[in-house]
Order: structure tokens, then sequence, then C-alpha cells
């Protein structure tokens, strides 16, 4: 469980220090892509409270749900809450990047 979540718990980190600049080549290929980088609504004070809003309120009902259901030992809430937080970060990159790809088609 611990080798699981060290690695788990490093690849955002490790994703921000192998970032790389997109090449100018790129950014003329597609650019419906960086459409919204263009008009500075990448991260606007609104985009980070609404991240600060879900993150908040995620972390409160995965909480609250694991000891209103799972009131059994320590460890056992600490295992479900993990695993529900590893799922519900999926479902929120799934829903993002699917959100970005029907936004992509409709333009």
């Amino acid at each position: 469980m611990l080798g699981y979540s060290t690695i788990y718990t490093n690849l955002p980190v490790f994703s921000l220090v192998f970032d790389e600049d997109v090449n100018v080549s790129a950014v003329m290929k597609f650019p419906p892509l960086y459409q919204t980088l263009q008009k500075g609504r990448s991260l606007s004070t609104k985009t980070f409270l609404i991240w600060l809003w879900k993150s908040i309120f995620q972390g409160c009902v995965i909480m609250l749900a694991t000891v209103m259901f799972f009131n059994e030992s320590f460890t056992n809430i600490v295992t479900i809450t993990f695993s529900a937080l590893i799922i519900i970060e999926l479902l929120n990159v799934y829903s993002e990047v699917s959100l970005l790809i029907v936004f992509i088609l409709l333009i």
C-alpha cells in the first residue's frame, strides 16, 4: 500500500517537472486547442474558485459518506477514502477531457 500511494501521488509532480512548452509550429497547426489560452481563460480567479469548491465538496462527501456507511476500524476508513479519492480524480480527468473533446468538435 505504501508503494502504491507513493507512486500515484508522485506522478502529478513528475508531470509538472517534465512539462515542456509547446513549440510554435504545433500551436499554428492546431489553433482550436489553444483558443482558450489566447483568450486568457485558462486560469482565472473564477476558475480557481470553482476548482477549490469542487475539491472541498468532494473531500467532504468522501469523508462523510465513509464515516456514515463504514463505521469500522480506522485502517478500513483510510483505505476506503483513499480508493474513493483515486476513483473521483479519474472521473474528474475523464469528465474534463470529454468536455474538451466535445468543445473542440463543436468548433
